[in-house]
């Protein structure tokens, strides 16, 4: 046997019954029996085919022979993709049949691929799907189109991966850690601690969005280091063992949530390791996969895990049970010898230029920004230049960018203006870097002078050398009472930079000192570790992912997502936290189990569609912003032409024409009212039943819309259809959320919607109304028409307005994607018809997929 063939059997075997059906790759029967009639037909009789007729009628024995073996530049493109080292000397040495096996190799997919080279089937497709869409031979188009095109393989992949120092060993457990980059900034460095306390007691893998300088001091501490930000499409596709058998993972910084897709499909166990305050990390939806999938949530403060809790409201969190407090290092309260204080000031007077011996030396630390609060260090800086003139401010971090437009080029006006950099400013900036120990040994005080800053390091490193720190109230993890405790915290006024200046002049200077920082250390990793797995071992409660409704949350909706769809529900459901409604039974479970007075008011109701000969009157109000839509909406549901009239509003003359012309054809005659492009949707809706509006006395109204909002994603066309198929029914057929509507003691029908939704950023408004409605808003909504389509009373719409008021000073476009009041609206609409005595109703038709 050749060292081709012996190749062939040893990769082919892995396959069952492959080797049998096709033992030379030279010839592949199923290929060539595809290209003639002998779909079916025995081995003998195909091969039998192939010597007799062939190579007379120009047939191929394989793919390699029609796609790549007259082409050398295919050749050469496929010769470079090797990464097997029997095939590889072969292909180096000439060997003919070496490039013809590899190609053969490839081309048997998942997983034999990617064992033999740098390109996988299942890669390509999932990383272009234009590709899987157009079904294409993955294989063939890298090596004629994609090459050239700089499309992605698995080398890109390999080429980012890192061999750690630290080898392998099958007797430990495996511990993934991951980090969102690789910057010498807090959150890093504290993955840096974990991974390099870790590899003592695990093999660690150490996984990155991005890279960074301390890249190199991750492979010292890891078996190996990942840099990806496709971790679910590119993790699978790591050869090395370590990452076949990982027992959980470590996510540090709620930044992580792309490695989340990963751990659960991978059904890996986790904890996420939380610094960031909620109210900075924007968008709000993907960092809710943090709160759905995590095993614990880890916070560094208390302070921190408080600014969560309204978003762990809005999935069923429970805090309890699910979270717990560990800062990133225990605070050590130490100081500086007389020679270190002395030779620091020292250095620090020759570096910055001036005689710092009997100064009061303020300094403050990190990139200079708005959360820093950069800003208010430089204005108690100027605030107290003319009551202390021998105290100086020193901020030491990256230098402030005049050319970056956020913050730096304002921040360097503001330099300007002042005269930082002169001989006789009191403010000296540092670029980060050896200075930083002397700046600290040399400062009476850091003012800590940021709006929203978690537990930065920088002040741990304060502390332990004698530092006392100057902070605001609620801006940060520091102001817990553990730290308070410690004697070496003023805290004062949020943002009052007077106060900051007040309390620094009346510090006394640091004295030298011989106690030591460094005390007792935290075994973080131990600690992160130990917890995740107490919280394990407590769950009892499991639960199969398999429901009635099969809707995605962090996955897609399609077929091939059906499994990791299931894991992800599996996750939720069985620590009862909740994105997603689980079956219909589950939801009047809620419902019947809540006290609220407005939950008591929602029921559920079928959908069904019926051809009445007579309905009663109702009329349409159509908002247009946009017009694309109107004409194929018109045509695709029977109700529009049933309208007793359709009011449509929209913002120019323009579109008032294009509206005019669409509809004309279908017989309607729409009244169309010209209004501001303000309150979304719904604005002009309510406004319309203001005293001598346009909705006059009519009783039930169907509200809908055509703005983008909804299709603005891959999955808004399906949403809207959604929307519209249940409120309206088909071409010919109305749906019965019409006929719910007219029901005695029925305010409001919508679609039900199969997710679990919650108030969201409008929870923040809420206590803006407490006291206008009849009882407590609810926890959560439960039910509320999402997307903001509706059939409803006018009784309902009145008392909305009521409830604003007729003066309201509504927000002005453009507004927030989420959090405004017209995002509270679409919540309030049940509480409204419940405040009035009336019922809403969500007609469920779960065979309609929502996205």
């Amino acid at each position: 046997m050749t060292a081709v063939d012996t190749i062939w059997e040893k990769y082919a075997s892995q396959i069952p019954g492959l080797l049998e059906r096709r033992p030379d790759f030279r010839f592949d029967p199923d290929y060539y029996a595809s290209k003639t009639s002998l779909v079916g037909a025995s081995l003998d009789a195909i091969r039998e085919h192939f010597d007799a007729h062939g190579h007379e009628h120009g047939l191929k024995a394989n793919k390699y022979h029609e796609y790549a073996k007259h082409s050398d530049e295919v050749q050469k493109i496929l010769c470079e993709l090797v990464d097997e080292e029997e095939i590889e000397p072969l292909l180096r040495k000439g060997e003919p049949l070496a490039v013809e096996l590899l190609f053969e190799l490839i081309s048997l997919g998942d997983p034999i691929d990617s064992q033999v080279s740098r390109f996988s089937v299942t890669h390509y497709n999932m990383s272009h799907p234009d590709i899987a869409t157009a079904n294409v031979d993955p294989l063939y188009h890298y090596l004629n189109f994609g090459a050239k095109e700089g499309r992605a393989t698995l080398g890109a992949i390999r080429e980012a991966r890192q061999v750690g120092r630290i080898s392998f060993d099958p007797a430990k457990p495996t511990v993934l850690v991951c980090v969102h980059e690789m910057s010498r900034t807090g959150a890093p460095i504290v993955g840096l601690d974990i991974a390099r306390e870790a590899c003592e007691t695990h093999n660690v893998i150490v996984a990155s969005l991005r890279d960074g300088p301390l890249l190199e001091q991750f492979t010292q501490f890891a078996t190996e280091v990942l840099i990806t930000d496709k971790p679910r499409t590119e993790f699978r596709f790591l050869s090395s063992v370590a990452a076949r058998d990982i027992d959980f993972a470590i996510l540090n910084s709620v930044v992580c949530f792309p490695f989340i897709s990963f751990v659960v499909e991978a059904e890996i166990p986790f904890a996420s390791y939380i610094h960031e305050y909620a109210q900075y990390t924007r968008p709000s939806y993907p960092f809710n996969f943090v709160l759905l999938y995590s095993d614990l949530l880890v916070f560094s403060s208390q302070h921190v895990r408080d600014s969560w809790r309204d978003r762990m409201l809005d999935v069923n969190f429970n805090v309890d049970r699910d979270t717990a407090i560990l800062p990133q290092r225990v605070p050590t309260l130490g100081g500086v010898s007389v020679d270190v204080l002395s030779n620091s000031r020292e250095r620090l007077s020759r570096q910055i230029g001036r005689n710092l011996t009997n100064t009061r030396i303020v300094c403050g630390a990190g990139q200079p920004q708005w959360r820093k609060g950069t800003d208010i260090f430089v204005m108690a800086a100027q605030i107290c230049r003319s009551r202390d003139p021998d105290t100086l401010f020193v901020w030491i971090g990256h230098g402030v960018q005049h050319d970056e437009l956020h913050f730096g080029a304002y921040m360097t006006h503001h330099l300007d203006q002042i005269g930082v950099g002169k001989k006789d400013s009191n403010v000296v900036f540092l670029e980060a870097g050896p200075a930083y120990k002397d700046l600290l040994a040399a400062s009476d005080v850091m003012f800590m002078s940021s709006r929203l800053d978690p537990l930065p390091n920088v002040v741990f490193d304060a502390l332990e050398h004698g530092c006392k720190v100057i902070q605001f109230e609620g801006a940060s993890g520091f102001t817990d009472e553990d730290y308070k405790k410690l004697g070496m915290f003023a805290t004062v006024e949020f943002g009052n930079p007077e106060a900051a200046v007040e309390e620094i002049l009346k510090t006394p200077r640091k004295q030298a000192s011989e106690r030591q920082g460094r005390g007792d250390q935290l075994d973080l990793f131990r600690m992160l570790s130990e917890t995740l797995m107490k919280r394990l071992g407590q769950q009892r409660y499991f639960v199969s992912g398999v429901s009635q409704i099969d809707e995605p949350v962090m996955f897609t909706s399609s077929a091939a997502d059906a499994d990791a769809r299931a894991l992800e529900r599996s996750k939720m459901f069985q620590y009862g936290r909740r994105r997603l409604w689980r079956d219909l039974d589950d939801v009047r479970s809620e419902l019947s189990s809540s006290d609220n007075w407005v939950h008591k008011a929602l029921r559920l109701a079928p959908y069904e569609v019926s051809r009445e000969e007579t309905l009663p009157v109702f009329s349409m109000h159509i908002h247009a912003h946009y017009t694309d839509e109107l004409a194929s909406d018109v045509e695709a549901f029977y109700m529009y032409r049933e309208a007793k009239r359709v009011v449509i509003t929209t913002d120019t003359h323009k579109k008032k024409d294009a509206i005019l012309k669409i509809m004309e054809p279908h017989g309607i005659r729409p009244e169309v009212v010209l209004v501001p492009n303000t309150g979304r949707d719904i604005l002009p809706f309510i406004k319309m039943f203001e005293k001598g509006g346009v909705a006059g006395e009519d009783e039930f109204w169907c509200h809908v819309h055509q703005k983008k909002s909804l299709t603005s994603t891959s999955g808004g066309d399906r949403w809207r259809k959604f929307l519209l198929r249940i409120l309206l029914g088909d071409a010919s057929r109305a749906s019965s959320a019409f006929a719910n509507l007219t029901r005695a003691g029925v305010g409001l029908v919508a679609p039900f919607d199969p997710h679990f939704i919650g108030w969201d950023d409008s929870r923040r408004l809420l206590p803006k109304f407490d006291g206008r409605l009849p009882g407590p808003f609810p926890e959560n909504p439960l039910l509320f028409p999402v997307g903001n389509m509706f059939w409803v009373r006018r009784s309902v719409v009145e008392a909305m307005i009521e409830f604003f008021g007729p003066d309201y000073a509504w927000p002005s476009e453009p507004i927030s994607n989420d959090g405004t009041e017209y995002h509270l609206i679409e919540r309030l609409w049940p509480a409204i018809a419940a405040s009035i005595g009336l019922e809403s109703v969500f007609v469920h038709k779960l065979d309609e997929k929502r996205l």
